[in-house]
């Protein structure tokens, strides 16, 4: 016959193990590589520390590269200029070979996105790698969601530069229908590298 104390030993060290292998999987979580070239980085992971949840997000979620493609083409941002309160001319934030591949991979990765989860990219100039940008996008209802983390400008014709340093002072510049995430109802409190689009018309 089993010994009491011995069951309870052997209860408290199963509890314990349990306890153990949940605190670790959350703190280990992994991101789930979909995509990945010299030019891109797609990856499924959980929404980082320091933004608000707004979630469940509506994923998986079914949305055409077509379709993705054309909001990313309709995405700017513009610099602060030398003047105080002023800002420059609208830019777009991707090129269009930097679109064609996040829209193509994006679709894909919406598509094998769990509710918790939120998709993470980073895309590089072709040409010049060390230009990249970075960011998160997720769906919340029949609103996409795009965060940028870090922004390089793109490489334009006839640029003499051989590197080019990250962009500072910049904001999203919403386009027909987009709007910046506000952290207020009253749509005070914008953040300036968080955009929101409408998906249905």
């Amino acid at each position: 016959m089993r010994c009491p104390a011995n069951s309870f030993r052997l209860l408290f060290a199963s509890c314990l193990l349990l306890a153990l292998a949940g605190s670790t999987s959350c703190s280990t979580y992994q991101n789930l590589v979909v995509y990945q070239s010299d030019a891109a980085l797609i990856a499924l992971g959980e929404l980082p520390a320091g933004y608000p949840s707004l979630g469940p997000n509506h994923h998986p979620y079914t949305i055409s590269p077509e379709k993705v493609l054309t909001l990313l083409e309709s995405l700017e941002y513009r610099e602060g200029s030398l003047l105080p309160f002023s800002w420059g001319q609208p830019r777009r934030v991707f090129t269009a070979k930097q679109g064609k591949i996040l829209a193509q991979e994006l679709s894909k990765a919406f598509g094998m996105a769990l509710p918790q989860e939120v998709v993470a990219f980073t895309v590089a100039d072709e040409e010049k790698p060390d230009r990249r940008t970075k960011g998160l996008t997720f769906i919340v209802g029949e609103e996409l969601h795009l965060i940028l983390e870090e922004l390089r400008k793109p490489s334009y014709f006839g640029e003499q530069k051989t590197y080019q340093l990250q962009a500072h002072q910049w904001e999203l510049a919403p386009g027909n229908r987009q709007r910046l995430y506000a952290t207020s109802p009253e749509g005070k409190g914008t953040v300036p590298h968080w955009v929101i689009c409408p998906l249905k018309p």
